[in-house]
């Protein structure tokens, strides 16, 4: 008897891209000073989709550095790896943790600014 067909299911996946979300950035080990560089394929307020060969095991705690093309401001995020992906499209999904306000909001200014609505 033949197995039943299973259906992929992912967890984390974006069916569209999202405008203006790939920006440069830099990530470096909480425990360590050396950084990588990188680019995201998605961020929002809450985390990013960081595209690196230099993956992270879950839960491994890193200190995310990005500027937005609205500011000069250099934004220094503490995160957390959720997920990682393997092959020619990998990275590390990362969610923010304890954001101050100010950044939250001057985020969600530029993200705002990318679909014309408050997030």
């Amino acid at each position: 008897m033949a197995e039943p067909r299973r259906h992929e299911r992912r967890r984390h996946f974006r069916g569209k891209p999202r405008p203006g979300r790939q920006i440069p950035v830099r990530f470096r080990r909480a425990d360590v000073t050396e950084w990588t560089s990188a680019e995201t394929r998605n961020v929002g307020v809450g985390g990013a989709f960081i595209a690196t060969a230099a993956t992270q095991p879950v839960g491994t705690p890193l200190v995310v550095e990005l500027v937005v093309p609205t500011s000069d401001r250099k934004f220094e995020l503490t995160a957390l790896v959720r997920w990682t992906a393997e092959g020619a499209d990998g990275g590390i999904g990362v969610q923010f943790v304890d954001v101050d306000i100010d950044v939250l909001l001057d985020l969600n200014d530029y993200f705002a600014s990318l679909t014309g609505k408050d997030l």
